[in-house]
């Protein structure tokens, strides 16, 4: 099963319970009028829609490609990033144990960078010291 199809997939069966929850509280078709009488939300929510599949699909991509640790590293970034920027726009504060746990969640994604990047590169000199090697000698 590719991920477009495990995507439609739960898609399709969110629809579908959502509509049977709003059928069995009786606001279905309330709701119905609603997008019928605001057109405005029928585009927004379809925007919205169409953007939500799409980051989908990226983050699909991204972790077939490079893993899911490399997600979390992305996404962490991205939500810490969010948080800066929405202390500088609107002035919100981050108390100092804020403070430390940013501190904290950047020394571990740069820590786990850096160890990962000389794990490779001990890996790499240990297979080409393997294959330099003389036959019948321990490396």
């Amino acid at each position: 099963m590719s991920s477009v199809q495990m995507m439609t997939g739960v898609n399709l069966f969110s629809c579908l319970f959502t509509s049977i929850s709003l059928i069995e509280q009786g606001s279905f078709f309330e709701n119905i009028d609603f997008m019928l009488r605001y057109p405005a939300f029928m585009l927004h929510s379809s925007i919205l829609s169409i953007t939500s599949a799409t980051g989908q699909l990226f983050i699909y991509y991204t972790i077939s490609q490079f893993g899911p640790v490399t997600f979390i590293i992305i996404m962490t970034i991205r939500m810490a990033l969010a948080i800066l920027l929405s202390c500088f726009i609107y002035g919100h504060t981050v108390g100092m144990l804020g403070v430390l746990g940013i501190i904290v969640v950047f020394i571990s994604l740069f820590g786990k960078i850096y160890l990962g990047q000389r794990f490779k590169k001990a890996q790499a000199r240990l297979q080409s010291a393997s294959q330099t090697a003389v036959p019948g000698t321990k490396v």
